[in-house]
């Protein structure tokens, strides 16, 4: 769905939104019907463009975006109004009508937050849960006033548990201010002169993320993403500053109904289906069409190549005795920890995969390959040979082999060694325990990935290259074990 959606021009917001909760961004190259300047997919109807022309934009993205019901737009004031969503918009209705606000927040499901813009930054926010979402709009008059902040009041989940994601705005080095929005920020908060670099005598660079970066952060968000745009410079956006008049391009979120969700699972379902029949990654190849009875989570991970990053959280307990810790350190295991954030990159191609598993700044990496229908893992100086299986509906990894440097071990010890992979309220899940007879438990850790199965990659693997994986004998016990298998100064609140 990532790669049609992107044919379209669509931008999809890279961060981790949680089951059902879907978003989405326009762009200046989506199928429209404005002429210049507007061209093509304005969606603005204060900005010059007819609204025949306006209306018709609004119908094409609808459709192109599979959208559950017509977006609530909103009359945005640069203010700090939150709209509370509780039915759909009306195509039909006057846009004099529209709402007056600068975000909109939702928990209902069937029903599309938007927000306009052309310079500002937009803010797409979701609990944790998918429970809730809101979208906002913040210029630099909003942003100092406090929209953000009278956004997430309106969520029930706490500040800690609502991701956000910083949106296409203008970015820092194409924004010069004046002294008076310099003064609006700090008078507020001190640290915000941060945010601005100074050019010449009363004027400013601002950096619109950093000061929503402040303002987040105070509130205690902590899961914040996104914010590396400048519509100013990037064609794909209308920017205020670089063309007047110009349209403006519409940032969505919301929450897939029952029966929107189960299209969507079943449509994931039948691409990762077609992925995994094609597939030439080790785990589908080792586990073929057991594959498919796993939940599409764990799926979707194994059968994305290239590279991919997934972040989660973990909590990790440790062996307390001296065998334990050599053991640990030998194989370079994290510390211990208590729901630490982490992230796991991982580079697939046709034979081998390289795992670089973050725990709360501890790195862990190891190679992956396959050989006699096993999956052979290396961790610093220990090489494991798994055998892969499905037990009810999880991915269970058993210990056949395990040598160091090449030279093999008795496997009685290592019978405690033990991995599966599972899902959890539509997340991703897992559970690693190592123990040996006479150390006891190593390290036993657990803990959750986002891994998105909406937008399954439909594109093909990618050739395995040097580049892709290094190949060299420091990532196998053995060579041979790899051979197989605004206008002016007071800022862009001119316009969105």
């Amino acid at each position: 769905m990532t790669r049609e959606l992107a044919a379209l021009g669509v931008l999809i917001p890279d961060f981790p939104l949680p089951p059902g909760v879907r978003a989405a961004v326009t762009t200046r190259v989506m199928r429209g019907v404005s002429p210049s300047p507007f061209d093509a997919c304005n969606l603005g109807s204060r900005c010059g463009d007819t609204p025949a022309n306006v209306a018709t934009n609004r119908k094409l993205i609808r459709r192109q975006l599979n959208l559950p019901s017509e977006p609530q737009w909103l009359r945005q004031v640069h203010g700090i109004e939150v709209h509370s969503l509780q039915e759909p918009g009306d195509p039909a209705r006057d846009h004099q009508a529209d709402p007056v606000a600068d975000a909109v927040y939702c928990n209902r499901p069937g029903l599309v937050c938007v927000v306009q813009t052309a310079d500002c930054l937009p803010l797409l926010l979701t609990s944790d849960d998918g429970c809730e979402v809101a979208a906002v709009h913040a210029g630099w008059r909003g942003l100092a006033a406090g929209v953000i902040e009278a956004a997430l009041r309106q969520f029930s989940a706490a500040p800690a548990r609502i991701r956000v994601w910083l949106g296409p705005a203008i970015g820092a080095t194409s924004y010069e201010v004046g002294e008076d929005v310099r003064a609006a920020f700090i008078a507020h908060n001190a640290r915000s002169v941060e945010a601005f670099a100074a050019t010449r005598p009363g004027h400013w660079l601002c950096d619109l993320y950093a000061l929503a970066r402040q303002r987040l952060a105070a509130a205690g968000v902590v899961q914040i993403f996104g914010g590396s745009f400048d519509t100013f410079t990037d064609p794909r956006f209308y920017s205020h500053r670089r063309a007047h008049p110009s349209g403006r391009f519409a940032s969505l979120i919301w929450i897939e109904s029952a029966h929107q969700a189960a299209r969507t699972a079943e449509a994931a379902g039948r691409a990762l289906a077609s992925q995994a029949r094609r597939s030439q990654l080790i785990f589908p190849r080792l586990l073929g069409r057991s594959l498919l009875r796993l939940p599409q989570t764990v799926q979707a991970l194994h059968l994305c190549g290239g590279a991919q990053t997934y972040r989660g959280g973990v909590t990790i307990t440790r062996g307390r005795n001296w065998l334990a810790r050599f053991c640990a350190l030998v194989t370079g295991m994290p510390p211990a920890m208590n729901d630490a954030p982490l992230s796991v990159e991982i580079v697939a191609a046709a034979k081998r995969e390289r795992w670089t598993r973050n725990f709360n700044g501890h790195r862990m990496r190891s190679a992956m390959w396959w050989r006699d229908g096993l999956l052979c893992e290396r961790l610093g100086l220990v090489t494991f040979h798994f055998r892969l299986g499905v037990a009810g509906s999880a991915l269970t990894w058993t210990v056949e082999r395990v040598s160091v440097l090449g030279f093999p071990l008795p496997v009685s010890w290592f019978r405690a060694v033990k991995a599966c992979e599972y899902e959890d309220g539509g997340r991703y899940c897992f559970d690693v325990t190592a123990a040996l007879p006479l150390a006891g438990e190593l390290v036993h850790y657990s803990g959750w990935l986002d891994v998105r199965t909406d937008w399954v990659c439909t594109d093909s693997e990618p050739e395995e290259t040097d580049t892709d994986i290094d190949s060299t004998s420091e990532d196998c016990d053995r060579g041979s074990e790899c051979s197989r298998g605004d206008g002016g100064d007071s800022g862009a609140d001119g316009g969105d």
